[in-house]
């Protein structure tokens, strides 16, 4: 036995560094890269989660998400659409998630602004705060994907306080170059 345990392997897999118990901020005037990155990571085998404003059979289509499940934020009555004033709903809805998925799991969450806009910035960070204490201790990666211009100055820096932001241009460099990472079928 060479010392590596299978949580070691897991860990190394992921790719760009990510660290299982961690909440990434990913901000952009578009969440393609956020949403190009969970691909990756569920086609890499790591069971995944969407919570998003788009459409969800759009979102499956898109990016051949056939075995995931997505949740809808969205006023739309539906089995799995939550309004985005339900985040004690959406918390549970991820915890359960995480629980039932301990071996590791990536959560996109796409739709914070929209959130933000329901209930006010001050609660919705709370959701996120919450969502991130959850997760530092459990085996999961969320991918949260925001537009910093939704945000005064001040509270797009309390949000990248509370999270580890990557850089979404370098992000979408590196997935786009298979020689950094080698990925199946994104597009």
């Amino acid at each position: 036995m060479n010392g590596t345990t299978e949580d070691d392997r897991l860990r190394s897999s992921r790719p760009f560094g990510l660290e299982d118990g961690t909440c990434y901020l990913i901000p952009g005037k578009q969440s393609e890269t956020s949403y190009l990155l969970f691909q990756g990571l569920v086609e890499g085998g790591t069971p995944g989660l969407c919570i998003t404003r788009r459409y969800p059979e759009k979102v499956r289509s898109r990016y051949r998400l056939d075995s995931v499940p997505v949740w809808w934020i969205s006023y739309a009555p539906g089995d799995q659409n939550y309004a985005p004033t339900a985040i004690g709903i959406l918390a549970r809805v991820i915890e359960t998630f995480i629980d039932e998925n301990s071996r590791g799991c990536v959560i996109l969450l796409d739709g914070v602004e929209s959130i933000m806009n329901s209930i006010g910035f001050d609660k919705a960070l709370l959701f996120v705060e919450h969502v991130n204490e959850y997760v530092i201790a459990r085996r999961a990666v969320i991918l949260l994907t925001v537009d910093p211009e939704c945000f005064k100055p001040s509270e797009f820096a309390r949000l990248e306080r509370t999270l580890d932001t990557l850089d979404e241009a370098v992000l979408r460099e590196a997935l786009e170059s298979p020689e950094q990472y080698p990925r199946t079928g994104i597009q």
